[in-house]
């Protein structure tokens, strides 16, 4: 009776821990996916507005902006005044007047970061800059403006109303283009340059330019706008047309291009961070991206096309204002509306709207903030929450048309060496990878470790079965060794013998049937002597010459079929570039690396093949290949399909081979002598230095969630098939 409840007691202990054992894998599962998407989730979520607030200031202004924290902001008015707004406490604490004036009134303004270029109704160009100091006292910041002014500069004849003003400098040079009220377009310039002596030698330059622009057509100009080179001029006019005019020699300017851009007025432009990509707004609300892309047709080799279309306003577009963060910029209509847009992603984060006519418009230095001042003097303030613009299903894995690019592509290139790069993250080239690293890893690993378990089982003699644990053995060493290997020895390896692999194939072929020859010339009696199965040991001298030969005549070959340099060859004829490190490295490399979980799967599959079917199979006449083949194989496919799943699985998953093994560049080409860059391999490339939280930290995150569900949904997929297979052959 004791022993019964003991064992009773065991049965239920045994039962209830296997079924922890089994939920708490179900749990660590699910868990694991659910933290892997609570990652990626707010790559899901749009733009938020967070804070909202109103200021009443005396009258409209020309020019606004606000410090990086938004706690200090300023408006410029046309009579000169200027005033610092304290967005928290929401009150007015200090006022300027700019002194340069002198009773003129500004007409027109462009804003580069802190400088302002203020034309005045009669010809004068002021430079305001205006600054932000920190100081901190009591562990409380303060936020102190500073501002100053130079002295005026007349820009052609005195008294005419500058209407438009584009303005930029450096160290060493200063540009400014107007464009008076009668139409006139003036380039004046001034440049310092240092003698050999270290004097400095100082150089104006002020010019017409007015007939660059096509005057005859009689079409205004309504927009101005200068890249930070101060190379590209860039003149939008009534009649929906962009003059490109090329200013790096300011002496002789001349027009580069003209483009038809809207069938409206051109009434704003706005270059986006970096001043590659110009922003268009026209007279129905229209906004696009423009750029200079490629062109062999055109006569400078560069021509303005359209490469991104934003969502359009329902009244003429007023400004537009750039993020100093990103690809993003802020529009503004004289309806009232306001958009805020990502040129890269091509998508409108947001949508306000004021419900009045807008006098100025300013994105906060960090993308955080958006300030407008409506036509009745109320200012209105947006804290917004932007984490990711840039990270949508289209640019995460559609073509995208970057900056400097000719056509749209697609693109991974998470970093760049200045601040104004374009960020590209799309993952279709470390998808493809993936698959072309899987591929050919299980083109070799496939047919070596079935047909490997298949001789193993049911050829070799029992007394060499001691080669099926040689083989496991391979399963335990480290992917780095191997990574390590075929990256320093086995890749130049082949870059030098890459004509013996070429014939190499032949040569095994033709040794392997001259050793049969042999084989079955040799009398009985002496074969007789030997176990089943050693013919084996018989042909492994002849592999072995034959793989020596390949070698030998590898330069012979070359010559003879490469002209002396198959590289050369490979690049001429095919067109095809090999890279020392490229996908048969990894082909190979990782092919081994798989190979002992395919044999010692499939082994176990066939050897549990029942001795009944082999044995009547055998009975009926068939050959031991025969049998093998069309009875054992199908028999024992259920395991050998698993065998193959599993090891799919470590191809997919593969990491430290596939980054030492091949070229980690994602490109997409499947020529087998170029490499690429995989997932599992990105994440650990890129995870070390990505930001935490950041949007490459989350879309590295999104590329470990592509690698779980592709590999739960194919393994079960694959266990759904396994188990239609094994009712299937079960009946045999």
């Amino acid at each position: 009776m004791k022993s019964l409840k003991s064992r009773k007691f065991t049965d239920r202990a045994a039962h209830w821990a296997i079924t922890f054992g089994g939920a708490a894998t179900v749990f660590v599962v699910l868990a694991l996916f659910l933290f892997i998407f609570l990652e990626v989730y707010p790559l899901l979520r749009g733009a938020e507005v967070s804070k909202e607030n109103t200021y009443s200031l005396q009258g409209k202004a020309v020019a606004i902006g606000v410090d990086e924290h938004q706690e200090v902001a300023y408006a410029v008015y046309q009579d000169g005044k200027a005033e610092f707004v304290s967005l928290s406490e929401g009150k007015v604490f200090k006022n300027y007047t700019i002194a340069g004036l002198s009773g003129s009134a500004i007409t027109s303004v462009d804003r580069d970061n802190n400088l302002l270029a203020l034309g005045t109704n009669d010809g004068k160009v002021l430079t305001v800059s205006i600054k932000f100091s920190e100081s901190f006292e009591n562990e409380k910041r303060t936020i102190l403006p500073e501002i100053s002014e130079e002295e005026p500069v007349i820009v052609g004849d005195e008294g005419k109303e500058i209407a438009f003003i584009a303005a930029r400098r450096d160290d060493s040079a200063t540009v400014t283009v107007a464009c008076t009220k009668d139409g006139r377009l003036i380039l004046k310039s001034t440049e310092t340059k240092s003698t050999l002596f270290g004097a400095e030698e100082r150089k104006e330059t002020s010019k017409d330019i007015t007939s660059l622009t096509d005057q005859e057509n009689k079409a205004e100009i309504t927009s101005l706008a200068l890249d930070h080179f101060m190379e590209n001029l860039y003149a939008g006019t009534s009649a929906g047309e962009i003059f490109h005019i090329n200013v790096r020699d300011r002496e002789n300017p001349f027009l580069a291009e003209k483009v038809k851009v809207s069938d409206k007025a051109a009434t704003a432009l706005g270059f986006l961070l970096g001043d590659v990509s110009l922003v268009v707004g026209d007279y129905d609300g229209g906004v696009n991206v423009w750029m200079q892309v490629r062109d062999e047709a055109s006569p400078s080799g560069w021509a303005l096309k359209k490469v991104h279309t934003l969502k359009s306003h329902h009244a003429p577009v007023a400004a537009v204002a750039s993020s100093l963060r990103d690809k993003g910029f802020v529009t503004a209509a004289s309806d009232g509306s306001i958009h805020l847009n990502h040129a890269t992603s091509e998508q409108t984060l947001l949508n306000l709207d004021i419900k009045s006519i807008p006098a100025a418009l300013a994105f906060s230095p960090k993308a955080n903030g958006i300030l407008v001042m409506d036509s009745n003097g109320n200012l209105r303030q947006w804290n917004i929450s932007n984490p990711h613009p840039e990270a949508t299903l289209k640019t995460l894995f559609g073509k995208i048309w970057y900056e400097g690019y000719e056509k749209p592509e697609f693109v991974w290139q998470s970093t760049g060496g200045t601040d104004d790069f374009e960020p590209k993250l799309s993952l279709v080239p470390l998808i493809f990878g993936t698959i072309k690293g899987t591929i050919y890893a299980m083109l070799i690993a496939v047919p070596i470790g079935i047909l490997a378990a298949l001789y193993t089982s049911q050829f070799l003699h029992s007394s060499l079965k001691i080669i099926k644990p040689v083989i496991e053995v391979m399963a335990a060493l480290p992917s780095v060794i191997l990574g390590f290997l075929a990256g320093l020895w086995l890749a130049p390896l082949m870059e030098r013998i890459f004509p013996a692999l070429v014939v190499m194939p032949f040569f095994i072929i033709l040794a392997i049937a001259v050793a049969f020859y042999i084989w079955k010339s040799i009398p009985a009696r002496i074969k007789g002597g030997y176990r089943h199965g050693t013919e084996t040991l018989f042909l492994i001298p002849f592999i072995i010459g034959a793989v020596y030969a390949s070698v030998q005549l590898s330069g012979v070959f070359e010559t003879v079929f490469f002209g002396r340099d198959y590289r050369q060859w490979l690049f001429d004829i095919l067109g095809l570039k090999y890279d020392q490190r490229n996908a048969i490295v990894v082909g190979f490399a990782m092919g081994f690396a798989v190979i002992p979980l395919i044999f010692t799967i499939s082994e176990d599959a066939i050897s549990n093949v029942p001795n009944s079917l082999v044995s009547a199979s055998l009975a009926l006449g068939a050959t031991p290949w025969q049998t093998a083949v069309r009875v054992v194989l199908p028999a024992a496919s259920p395991g050998i399909f698993s065998a193959v799943m599993i090891g799919f699985g470590r191809a997919v998953g593969e990491t430290m081979i596939v980054l030492m093994a091949t070229g980690n560049t994602p490109i997409m080409d499947w020529n087998l002598f170029n490499g690429f860059r995989a997932l599992a391999a990105n994440i650990a490339v890129e995870i070390p230095e990505a930001p935490f939280g950041g949007t490459l930290y989350r879309v590295l995150f999104l590329a470990a969630l592509l690698l779980f569900v592709t590999t739960f949904t194919i393994n079960t997929l694959a266990e759904m098939v396994r188990q239609r297979m094994r009712r299937r052959y079960s009946k045999l």
